[in-house]
């Protein structure tokens, strides 16, 4: 008998970015365009005018975004000298909470200023702005909104391998609850009222077979150019690309470009001026810089890779690429353009694996990235479904043979149940190695909410509205997908200790048996005063009464900031003491500075001399503890170091475009 519970091996795990969405009148096929309609406290924003031709809309004029996926977001409007100058941002200040989005709409609170019909966007001038915090990277390829949940395909870009993970933890929602007894009405409580929603305790317990966690618990990743070989120009030094701000989701250009990328390309960002970005506030600018050093450096290259999410073509003055991560630094204009696509071997640009006997191990195309602590961190979204029976989601999917198979209700009914947590950023972390295993990265993490798909309580056509991920069903099934996803054949088998070498105090240390790394980003979640004015959309049918809300009222409940604090960091090491350099480097107690790190190298075996490492650095450091016991057992002698680092960076060779 098939089982009837839900079971570890039927569970998924995946993940993506979060990117926003900038919605400009005149762009998206150059004829989008939108009005509202105020209702009290809220008002609904409809669209028109785009097409399939813009990449995010269908042939039928609908936002290919799942139903409900944007509540809680936070939205603003950029309208200088236009029609919705009552609102815009810049001058105003007035930001917008998303409490429903379907289709053509989004309906928000509070309310627009202007009267409902009166005002209409203006080309040029309004922009809607939904905030990458909480919005996971739009999929063009989702195949559209249907009414019933049985004929929609709805996803996001929650398509990434989450790794070589033993343990996930993942962020179950908890209800504080207010819980009173009164004067005169007994011993019992009398009143009990649920409050805030928190979504905390989050955690990945991984083998490190790559650095791209590193990147959320960081924040900052530049790439060292890739220009040359068989990559393509997408627009040459000097030619219509405008500036980027830091945390800009897109580039626009100022006319066509010479080889538009399409979507599910990467693209990189090349500073023709070589601008240089210090990876520390303490850093000075007078020391080597990154990719020419590796080790000791003071700053780097701003070089950024991502993947292309749409594109926009048909406007006749401005063309924009946009992407599935907003940009960490400011770019100025003049900038080269350079587009890669995954594929089964090494063309176009492709990281490839090299199983060449001679050459095993590697890897063709390399990129080679530096990820270091910045202002922020980015956020990212988190995909879980867990179903009873080995079958895809019942509804329009059609890429795996089991897809439409497990009707509700039915005998092979999967009862497959997808949560989705945005808003995710990482808390703290820890890297650990010993001398006989391999390296174990943890991240622990907190989600500001909960997307849960109701598709199944609806009474008509009831079904799976979301297409749930499945990594090697209908996400990395093939080999340039497996590569697109994270998971690059042969690139899988994690780093080991035993094929690492350390560096401290200007020399190489031979006899250490452990290190542990841990980095705490003091990340903390704010509630804001942004209830939802409307009323709860419930079930009717066999499922009457049941919330059809996938994140429950409006998202009021959940926290609507996630802000990172100080970052402190600590390494211990285990030494096998020969000689007094320890001792006299801690008695002495001088802080080393970038020029003499302490470094953690990591090389995956192979015969090639590209293949993929690692290399943790830690710099501006001071060792506060060298103890010297004398051993009961009569053995080694051995030191449990203890060092403050003011500063970590990662630099990370492998088959990666962006992590």
């Amino acid at each position: 008998m098939p089982s009837t519970v839900y079971k570890g091996d039927l569970s998924e795990v995946s993940f993506g970015h979060e990117s926003g969405i900038v919605l400009t009148h005149g762009h998206h096929t150059g004829t989008l365009t939108w009005t509202h309609a105020n209702s009290g406290d809220t008002s609904v924003i409809t669209f028109a005018g785009a097409s399939a031709g813009g990449d995010m809309w269908s042939a039928t004029g609908i936002l290919k975004y799942p139903k409900n996926m944007l509540v809680g977001c936070t939205m603003r409007i950029s309208s200088p000298n236009a029609n919705y100058d009552a609102d815009d941002y810049n001058a105003t200040g007035r930001l917008f909470t998303i409490v429903a989005n379907s289709g053509a709409t989004i309906t928000v609170t509070p309310a627009l200023a202007g009267a409902s019909g009166s005002q209409t966007s203006v080309a040029g001038s309004d922009t809607i702005i939904i905030d990458a915090l909480g919005c996971p990277a739009v999929d063009v390829s989702m195949g559209g909104y249907n009414a019933r949940p049985d004929l929609t395909d709805e996803s996001v870009l929650t398509d990434q391998f989450v790794g070589l993970a033993a343990t996930v933890t993942l962020p179950e929602t908890k209800v504080e609850l207010l819980r009173n007894h009164i004067v005169g009405i007994g011993r019992d409580v009398v009143i009990q009222v649920p409050q805030k929603f928190t979504n905390e305790g989050g955690s990945i317990d991984m083998m490190l077979n790559s650095a791209r966690w590193l990147y959320y618990a960081l924040g900052n990743e530049a790439t060292a150019d890739k220009s040359g070989g068989t990559t393509t120009v997408v627009e040459a030094a000097g030619g219509d690309a405008k500036a980027i701000a830091m945390g800009d989701n897109y580039i626009e250009f100022g006319g066509a470009m010479s080889a538009a990328p399409a979507v599910g390309d990467y693209i990189q960002v090349v500073d023709s001026s070589a601008r240089l970005i210090p990876t520390s506030r303490a850093d000075p600018m007078a020391g080597n810089k990154w990719p020419a050093s590796h080790t000791d450096f003071s700053h780097t290259e701003s070089n950024e890779i991502r993947r292309v999410v749409a594109v926009d073509q048909n406007v006749a003055t401005e063309r924009r690429i946009y992407v599935d991560d907003p940009f960490c630094f400011d770019h100025g204009s003049q900038l080269k353009i350079i587009k890669f696509t995954f594929d089964d071997a090494a063309l176009t640009g492709s990281p490839h694996f090299d199983t060449t006997a001679a050459t095993f191990g590697n890897i063709q195309n390399r990129t080679s990235r530096l990820l270091f602590s910045g202002y922020h961190t980015p956020s990212f979204t988190l995909e879980s479904s867990m179903r009873t029976r080995d079958v895809g989601s019942f509804n329009a999917h059609a890429d795996s043979p089991t897809d439409g198979a497990g009707a509700p209700g039915s005998a092979n009914d999967s009862k497959q149940l997808t949560r989705i947590w945005k808003g995710c950023k990482v808390k703290d972390w820890s890297l650990t190695a010993d001398a006989d295993a391999e390296a174990k990265l943890t991240v622990n993490f907190d989600a500001l909410h909960c997307y849960t798909d109701t598709g199944r309580l609806e009474a008509t056509g009831p079904g799976d509205r979301y297409t749930a991920h499945r990594m090697f069903e209908n996400t990395g099934n093939g080999l340039a997908e497996r590569k697109a996803a994270g998971i690059a054949p042969n690139t899988e088998k994690p780093f080991m200790f035993y094929n690492g070498t350390i560096t401290a105090f200007g020399q190489p240390l031979a006899q250490v048996t452990n290190f542990n790394l841990t980095g705490n980003n003091n990340t903390v979640t704010h509630y804001t005063v942004r209830g939802n004015p409307l009323a709860e959309d419930r079930a009717t049918g066999t499922h009457a009464g049941k919330s059809l809300e996938q994140i429950p009222f409006g998202g009021s409940r959940n926290a609507a900031l996630m802000v990172e604090g100080k970052t402190e960091y600590d390494l211990k090491m285990t030494v096998i003491v020969d000689d007094p350099l320890l001792w006299h480097e801690f008695r002495t107690n001088r802080e080393k500075d970038y020029s003499s790190p302490i470094t953690l190298t990591l090389t995956k075996s192979g015969a090639g001399a590209n293949r993929e490492q690692i290399i943790v650095i830690v710099d501006d450091y001071i060792l506060t503890q060298a103890p010297l016991p004398i051993p009961d057992d009569k053995g080694v002698v051995k030191s449990e170091l203890e060092i403050k680092p003011m500063h970590v960076k990662v630099v990370a060779h492998d088959a990666l475009l962006h992590c």
